[in-house]
């Protein structure tokens, strides 16, 4: 499925990924962020009927996330770039935003799918939480964190899956085998498993996910190598609607309401659309063809992403109880209440927590590292110099 889209477009040029600003991508996250605000918003908020049907599949942003977060990692890490630096920044990176959204979860009213479990706060801080499949510790305090929890297994393993990828000689092949591998484990497991359990397998535990991680870094690779894509990003973003049409479309056959695909079949549906934005979207930033996905604003919205996802779901927990047997106009004018509260919010965590958090540990870590390796007292990094490294930058934060 993924081999049209892999069409070679002339010699391979060699490419220094990390020394280049993919802004669109930048862009690109806060759009995804938004789907799986809006998804939330149909799900959580009573009384919008079938208001917000149409993003009833917005948690396959989720996947979209997923794959940038390969992507991006495999643009900006170097051959010779440290294991456990790489680590001490993942942790700068994600950890301490994580920590303060888990606190705030405890202050705010729970949804049924999200309580505040207190033996499940080791794991939640540990970000383990995807590995225990009962008592709802996968989404407890705060929900949206469970996907974090498999972005730290795929942080773990991205040295050793870069090394083994980067020797394969044909990235776009070992991409296409794995998204066909994912294919079939997809619709093995889930004709021959219980509801229950096919929704922690293919869903929640990081094990499956990993493949689209893995795809993330196969495309990274290619780009490296000087493949480019000859749809253009317009292209790409008609054919990721046409397959969400789709999606859309056959909920309303089978079931005569939206959302009743699977979350395996959906995501799988979208995997080849994600790939294909992400793919022109990078050559268009590579070739200098702007687009609005790089402007200024939209760059800002995308460096609040991942405060957006971290955020949106604590304010629906607080507006839900007020909304509660309102009319439908009233529920819908607190659902656009909600975006701008949590975009707000975003921007402050953004602003006053994550980078200032980030910066400080990775320039912590730095002076830690000198001083192992030289026995002196050298002082941290100027701000500018920790923005440096893997994932560093306005491009780091593959997280929604």
């Amino acid at each position: 499925m993924l081999a049209p889209l892999l069409v070679w477009a002339g010699a391979a040029v060699a490419l220094t990924g990390g020394r280049v600003h993919l802004r669109s991508l930048t862009g690109f996250r806060f759009y995804a962020a938004m789907a799986v605000v809006l998804f939330h918003l149909a799900l959580y908020l009573p009384g919008l009927g079938p208001a917000l049907d149409v993003f009833r599949y917005g948690f396959t942003g989720v996947s979209f996330f997923f794959i940038l977060s390969g992507f991006v990692l495999t643009w900006s890490h170097g051959e010779g770039d440290r294991t456990g630096k790489f680590y001490w920044n993942r942790f700068a990176r994600v950890w301490p935003l994580h920590a303060v959204t888990t606190f705030l979860a405890v202050l705010v009213p729970p949804l049924a799918s999200t309580t505040t479990i207190w033996p499940a706060l080791p794991f939640v801080l540990t970000l383990t939480q995807s590995w225990i499949p009962g008592g709802g510790f996968v989404t407890a305090f705060n929900g949206v964190s469970w996907s974090l929890s498999c972005e730290a297994f795929f942080y773990l393993l991205f040295p050793l899956l870069i090394r083994g990828l980067r020797n394969h000689r044909r990235p776009g092949l070992a991409a296409g085998a794995l998204f066909t591998a994912m294919v079939g484990v997809g619709v093995a497991v889930s004709v021959s498993v219980s509801g229950p359990v096919v929704g922690y397998l293919l869903g929640w535990l990081p094990l499956y996910r990993l493949g689209e991680f893995a795809l993330g870094i196969c495309l990274a690779l290619l780009i490296q190598q000087g493949w480019r894509p000859r749809f253009t990003l317009a292209h790409a973003v008609g054919f990721t609607g046409v397959l969400y049409a789709a999606l859309l479309a056959a909920s309303l056959i089978t079931s005569g309401k939206p959302g009743s695909v699977p979350v395996t079949y959906a995501d799988l549906t979208m995997m080849p659309g994600f790939l294909a934005m992400i793919a022109a979207a990078a050559a268009s930033d590579l070739t200098g063809n702007a687009s609005s996905l790089s402007s200024n604003t939209i760059v800002r919205l995308g460096q609040w992403s991942f405060a957006l996802y971290l955020v949106h779901e604590l304010v629906i927990r607080m507006v839900r109880p007020l909304v509660a047997g309102s009319p439908t106009g009233v529920v819908l004018i607190a659902s656009a209440l909600v975006i701008a509260a949590s975009v707000v919010l975003s921007g402050a965590l953004h602003e006053l927590v994550e980078r200032p958090a980030e910066r400080w540990l990775r320039a912590w870590g730095t002076t830690r590292r000198g001083r192992h390796r030289t026995g002196s007292r050298s002082g941290p990094p100027l701000a500018g110099d920790c923005q440096s490294g893997p994932s560093g930058g306005a491009f780091s934060a593959t997280q929604p």
